[in-house]
């Protein structure tokens, strides 16, 4: 595995096939500074690609998974003028796109607030699991601003267009409950306990053939954009390739031989 990345304000945990990483700075409500955001590159950087790692988790510590953009900073952005502003902006991208894309199942933990960009960020991981006290905003309507960090892309997609306009125009907080009924979170777990669900279910992912789901998070997440013939073309590359894979030859000659199989999430279920 290559050397753990050089973090500022939050901190890696690794566990067999899986990486956690967790916002640290309570005191801020986990804000996105500089900082943070410079973090959060440096984990891409390592985690995309890194065949050590199968599955990775991202949480906050605190009372909060992520209170959005840092506030105190941004009466600077109309101090520089639309130019410098909208190039930050697109510079979070750089790295938000490639996490959302990553080559691993991702599992947001949500033990509190996910405000602002926390919302986006949580709605960037695969799966998202929250705690009884979570709670989401897409506040930006509240300081007179539109979503950014991707909200508009993703949660359009995971509730649809008129929900998604109805958290986006109101900038009201929904509960964990309301926002599992609208689809937006896995499971439910209790305060304090969130973290060590999303770490198990992530190492059980990890177990699984990471190429295999790394393609079909690829092309799930460009299957709204794409026609059936576009996605067809992409599965059948896909599928090819994935069958000389040494994962598949493996797991296809254990069934033949009728052992163990090398994958069985049912088999594991407690």
């Amino acid at each position: 595995m290559s050397a753990a990345p050089s973090l500022t304000c939050s901190r890696l945990e690794i566990s067999g096939r899986v990486a956690t990483f967790i916002m640290d700075r309570p005191d801020a409500l986990n804000a996105l500074s500089m900082d943070l955001k410079a973090d959060f590159k440096a984990l891409v950087d390592w985690a995309d690609g890194n065949e050590a790692i199968g599955a990775l988790v991202i949480a906050g510590e605190g009372r909060a998974f992520c209170a959005g953009g840092d506030v105190k900073n941004m009466t600077n952005r109309t101090d520089e003028g639309p130019g410098p502003s909208r190039q930050s902006i697109l510079s979070v991208h750089e790295w938000l796109l490639r996490l959302h894309n990553i080559d691993c199942p991702v599992i947001a933990a949500v033990d509190g607030l996910a405000f602002g960009g926390g919302f986006s960020l949580a709605l960037t991981a695969d799966l998202v699991f929250a705690s009884e006290k979570a709670k989401f905003c897409a506040v930006f309507a509240r300081i007179g601003l539109m979503p950014d960090m991707g909200l508009i892309y993703t949660l359009p997609r995971a509730i649809g267009p008129q929900m998604a306009k109805d958290l986006m125009f109101s900038g009201r907080s929904i509960g964990v409950e309301e926002a599992q009924a609208l689809g937006l979170v896995h499971s439910i777990h209790p305060a304090g306990e969130v973290l060590a669900a999303a770490q198990a279910y992530a190492a059980r992912l990890a177990e699984g053939p990471k190429t295999a789901q790394g393609l079909t998070k690829r092309l799930v997440n460009k299957s709204f954009e794409r026609g059936w013939q576009d996605i067809a073309d992409a599965e059948a590359d896909g599928q090819t390739l994935l069958f000389t894979s040494g994962f598949s030859k493996e797991a296809i000659r254990r069934f033949l031989e009728k052992e163990p199989a090398l994958y069985n999430w049912d088999a594991k279920a407690g």
